[in-house]
């Protein structure tokens, strides 16, 4: 920049000295060292902006950032060569119509941790709809396996978790953690998941009535089925996510981040 700058004021000088120069030759030159003026300003605009898009991915709190990587590799691997043939093989044998009555179960059983979060964000009428839908899927629904609620009276879901609650109450998200099979989270996020297993009937808790499980193992093997079969209704999505990536884990790390932030501020 220093060396254009040169040139333009050196430009000038012999715009001005040499008396040969009529006047048109000298309007040029004006123009040109406007024209290069103008393109420092760009310049110093541009390099501004990569700063502070570095200056934003320092700021960054990512004290696991090396495990972080190592386990976004793995479960990249493990998505490519392992999960995307089994699904394949699962979408083959069971039918989307199967697969999709999988999913309204799920969610349908997740209606304890919806409502709760819910309330302790005051959304009262959601909290009510969500109790709505699960009375109506849970009887006409056929234990969940179809959803009438919506398709046939128009009741949404208002699906909310613990990292919601927190976030909606202002708490950061803290720094990022990538779990085996399960991929991106945060720190909020996590001790969310963990909250939430409090009254979410898959998981086990003493003297609770509604458990489904009961060594907790089976609790983590029911998860990674629901993921699972999640993963089956979406063919191909994770490639098309993720194939305009140039650094994969931070990638993923501030689409979900984003992602969150959305719901939250729902």
């Amino acid at each position: 920049m220093r060396f254009l700058l040169l040139l333009s004021f050196f430009t000038i000088a012999i715009a001005t000295a040499k008396p040969g120069l009529n006047i048109e030759d000298r309007e040029n030159a004006a123009i040109e060292v406007q024209e290069t003026e103008a393109f420092d300003d760009f310049a110093d605009e541009f390099d501004d902006e990569f700063a502070e898009d570095d200056k934003a991915s320092e700021e960054i709190f990512d004290p696991l950032s090396g495990y972080n990587r190592l386990m976004t590799d793995f479960n990249d691997v493990l998505l490519i060569n392992v999960v995307d043939p089994a699904t394949d093989g699962y979408r083959f044998v069971v039918p989307e119509g199967g697969r999709e009555s999988v999913y309204n179960f799920f969610q349908n059983l997740y209606y304890p941790v919806s409502f709760a979060n819910n309330l302790l964000q005051f959304k009262l009428v959601h909290a009510g709809n969500e109790t709505l839908r699960f009375m109506i899927n849970s009887t006409i629904g056929l234990l969940g396996l179809f959803d009438p609620a919506e398709d046939w009276f128009g009741i949404e879901p208002h699906i909310e978790d613990f990292g919601q609650t927190l976030g909606s109450y202002g708490v950061g998200s803290g720094f990022p953690v990538v779990l085996p099979f399960f991929g991106q989270r945060n720190l909020r996020d996590l001790t969310g998941t963990f909250v939430d297993g409090v009254v979410d009937p898959i998981y086990y808790v003493d003297d609770r009535f509604y458990n489904l499980v009961e060594p907790y193992w089976q609790s983590i093997l029911i998860r990674g089925y629901e993921d699972f079969n999640e993963y089956s209704l979406t063919p191909g999505a994770y490639q098309k996510l993720t194939e305009d990536a140039i650094d994969l884990y931070p990638f993923l790390r501030d689409s979900y981040e984003q992602y969150r932030n959305n719901l939250i501020a729902e």
